[in-house]
């Protein structure tokens, strides 16, 4: 399966999304109806990982992540996150984040690609598409002072 999800564009410079693309970030787009703590994040560079911790003990599941590519432009950036330890639930992971410039302004796109274990757990589809939805908003709050 794939989904792409796109904020709208908000006034900042390709640096200064660059730069905010950290662990604060990380954890500002989780929703608050989401248990979610980040265990390990090394930044957004091929080789780095990110590691989380999902739900509530004692039915947290491990999620972990390594950046596989990333790439820098004069009008936009991005990176790819594949999971290599993923919940029980997913067989497959891969995420491009990509930050695109104009005119002083930017947006997010989220491209996500993914496969379920099982056909059982398509069940969950509308949680994940509320999860990164919810991202649409969270990019030009967090940016825009």
């Amino acid at each position: 399966m794939q989904w792409t999800f796109s904020s709208p564009w908000f006034k900042a410079s390709l640096q200064e999304v660059v730069k905010g693309f950290d662990e604060q970030l990380f954890s500002a787009l989780n929703p608050k109806w989401m248990p979610m703590k980040v265990v390990r994040f090394d930044g957004c560079a091929p080789g780095d990982k990110v590691q989380l911790a999902i739900g509530l003990p004692p039915l947290t599941m491990a999620w972990t992540s390594e950046i596989t590519e990333a790439g820098n432009e004069a009008t936009r950036w991005w990176f790819v996150d594949e999971g290599t330890d993923l919940p029980f639930f997913l067989s497959h992971w891969k995420h491009t984040h990509r930050v695109e410039s104009r005119e002083g302004k930017c947006r997010v796109i989220d491209h996500i690609e993914f496969e379920f274990s099982s056909p059982i757990y398509k069940m969950l589809l509308p949680l994940m598409r509320k999860q990164f939805s919810y991202r649409e908003k969270v990019y030009p709050a967090y940016f825009t002072p």
